[in-house]
């Protein structure tokens, strides 16, 4: 079933802002913000307080954005996409969705809860304490996670635009029959 001009315009529409909120927050966050707050605040126990929230937000809007990802990409690739291209355009945002899920609601309980329990500053806990280590796995896992909801929302990105092209280079309908310009200035 391929969709209507305009309604392929809406849906690409908001394919590229699902596809710009996927990306944008989680790149702009842990390049800028995550490093500045680490940074700037004194311990890693205040700075980790002041981003549990934040990330859990950027997790929420990810997940929404991944979502709305999965909805578009199924709706333009109905037109006879190549198999290879709806497959990647429809299992990435799945990717991606589940990566933010995870961190949401599997690491950052725990990780939240690790600190709140430890006895005093996890920066002044010795190396070998079970509560650091552990936080120091779950955030090595929200990390990892992290930056493959990154990866599928670039990869979805890459595979959007070869979609895209693929459209502009394709020859037009046999159907299409083109309408002459009628001459405006005739100096013949």
């Amino acid at each position: 079933m391929k969709l209507d001009t305009r309604l392929e315009t809406l849906v690409l529409t908001v394919h590229l802002a699902a596809l710009s909120l996927a990306l944008a927050p989680p790149i702009f966050f842990g390049a800028v913000i995550a490093p500045a707050v680490f940074r700037i605040l004194p311990t890693h126990d205040m700075a980790g307080a002041l981003q549990s929230p934040i990330i859990s937000k950027l997790c929420g809007i990810s997940e929404a954005s991944f979502l709305v990802l999965f909805g578009t990409a199924w709706l333009l690739t109905s037109g006879g996409a190549a198999k290879a291209t709806r497959a990647l355009l429809t299992r990435l945002p799945v990717l991606g969705f589940f990566a933010a899920l995870v961190i949401r609601e599997l690491l950052i309980p725990p990780i939240d809860k690790i600190r709140a329990e430890a006895p005093g500053l996890i920066d002044n806990l010795p190396a070998g304490d079970p509560a650091r280590v552990l936080l120091d796995r779950y955030h090595r896992l929200s990390t990892g996670l992290f930056s493959l909801a990154i990866g599928a929302a670039l990869l979805t990105l890459f595979v959007t635009a070869r979609l895209l092209s693929e459209r502009r280079a394709a020859p037009p309908l046999p159907g299409a029959a083109r309408v002459p310009v009628p001459k405006i200035l005739d100096l013949s």
